[in-house]
């Protein structure tokens, strides 16, 4: 039988895999989005939060869709509620919501104009410590609530 897992070595893994929601959505968030898929295990798989049933397997194949984006879509990802549950010293379970706003802007610096928030969604993760660093094994997003925003106005 495994050793139980110390109070420190549980709060130590539950921070590493909160860590990696915050620095995907980063990635993300900086246009890097070949780093965004390097969070991913080797066999790790997604769905993006609009098309949840569409699953992408592998990290190489994740990083060709991550790299479709729009080079001029401007996101802020906002991660917030995040509880993660650990399973052992290699594996764990989160989850955590999402609000993303975007624009495209035209203008040269800023701040830009945006209509507000797209979507209000979560995201199911599974964790695995690959080689030593923890990575999404799974990243299932799913969108709860569409605004309408000031485009209904």
């Amino acid at each position: 039988m495994p050793d139980p897992l110390s109070t420190a070595e549980r709060i130590e893994i539950e921070r590493a895999c909160e860590r990696l929601v915050y620095a995907y959505s980063r990635a993300l968030d900086l246009g890097d989005l070949s780093g965004a898929a390097d969070f991913f295990a080797e066999n790790g798989s997604m769905s993006r939060p609009m098309t949840p049933d569409q699953i992408i397997q592998g990290r190489e194949t994740i990083r060709a869709s991550l790299l479709t984006r729009p080079k001029t879509l401007l996101t802020k990802h906002l991660a917030t509620n995040i509880v993660i549950d650990v399973e052992s010293r290699d594996a764990a379970r989160g989850i955590s919501y999402l609000t993303m706003i975007a624009t495209t802007p035209g203008e040269a610096k800023p701040p830009f104009d945006s209509l507000g928030p797209i979507y209000f969604g979560e995201f199911q993760d599974r964790f695995v410590r690959e080689r030593g660093v923890w990575k999404f094994l799974e990243r299932r997003g799913s969108i709860q609530m569409k605004f309408a925003g000031a485009a209904a106005k």
